[in-house]
């Protein structure tokens, strides 16, 4: 992709340009009233959000995160789609879907106010998307860059035969220290343990982390907060069109296994990820849409 003619297309003067980024991907950088961001085309990744006056991000990225065509980044919120997790049908195909491994492309940008920025992005269908995925579609995700966050990811059927999918935001949220992060709003809230054979449980209390994790959270609330008292602040989640979030640790366990994580980077994130997973599977008949929302805040505690 050309960055100067990204820039003459959809470039916003004092609020929006594009960049070449890591790897040799445009980037996009925002930077309003309201706060700064970081988007990849490659991947449609969000990779930094900071609103003015904060001092953290609210994204953890990798510092060793891999910036290569056919691997996914590792930090910010990776989009995980038409599936999450591993390949369904055994096909050897890429966990977590393919658009996390591909570029994207901008179909518009908007400066709404001083304030607020909007960055409209849509996969384009390849030769080895389309070796992935026979189903004829159209994904779209439009990113609002204001005093909050917002991600809305929204499918569409163009075929003539229905299709479901799973999907998921997976947000990697950057705290101060994992042994001082506390999750509310899942207190009651069922779950599957995937660490313990998969086990159906219960949460009782606050979410807190002492090892690696890995839970698949089902009929959730719409707001989730992450309580970071190192850095003195809270981070709410909200969400729609969701009955499920996953709750992603590696602690010790595995960040040792993954080349592209800091040995000790599982201390400073915690992934808590908006998705229709497991029996939460959206099925959209033809010419008909679904869209997954989630929205972003910081607030001081």
């Amino acid at each position: 992709m050309d960055i100067e003619q990204l820039n003459i297309n959809y470039g916003i003067a004092g609020q929006l340009r594009f960049v070449k980024g890591d790897g040799g991907f445009p980037f996009i950088l925002i930077s309003n009233r309201s706060a700064t961001a970081l988007i990849s085309l490659y991947a449609g990744q969000v990779l930094s959000f900071k609103p003015t006056g904060e001092g953290e991000d609210l994204l953890f990225l990798s510092q060793k995160a891999y910036y290569d065509a056919g691997k996914a980044i590792r930090g910010g919120i990776p989009i995980c789609w038409p599936w999450f997790g591993p390949d369904p049908k055994d096909l050897n195909r890429p966990s977590h879907g393919f658009v996390r491994n591909s570029l994207w492309a901008v179909s518009g940008t908007q400066a709404v106010s001083e304030f607020e920025t909007k960055v409209k992005l849509r996969f384009l269908e390849t030769e080895q998307s389309e070796s992935f995925w026979q189903q004829p579609f159209s994904l779209d995700l439009e990113i609002s860059v204001g005093n909050t966050l917002t991600l809305e990811l929204t499918t569409r059927n163009t075929g003539n035969q229905v299709f479901s999918i799973t999907q998921a935001l997976h947000a990697y949220l950057l705290i101060g220290d994992i042994n001082q992060m506390r999750i509310l709003g899942l207190d009651g809230t069922g779950y599957t343990d995937n660490l313990d054979s998969y086990t159906q449980k219960l949460q009782m209390g606050a979410v807190t982390v002492t090892g690696e994790v890995e839970r698949i959270y089902a009929d959730v609330k719409n707001e989730l907060i992450i309580d970071d008292s190192a850095f003195n602040r809270q981070i709410s989640i909200t969400s729609s069109r969701n009955k499920t979030a996953v709750v992603w640790n590696p602690w010790t366990t595995k960040s040792e296994k993954l080349p592209d994580l800091e040995n000790d980077g599982y201390q400073r994130f915690i992934c808590v990820e908006t998705g229709n997973v497991v029996a939460d599977v959206v099925e959209i008949p033809p010419g008909n849409e679904y869209s997954l929302l989630t929205n972003f805040r910081i607030s001081r505690n």
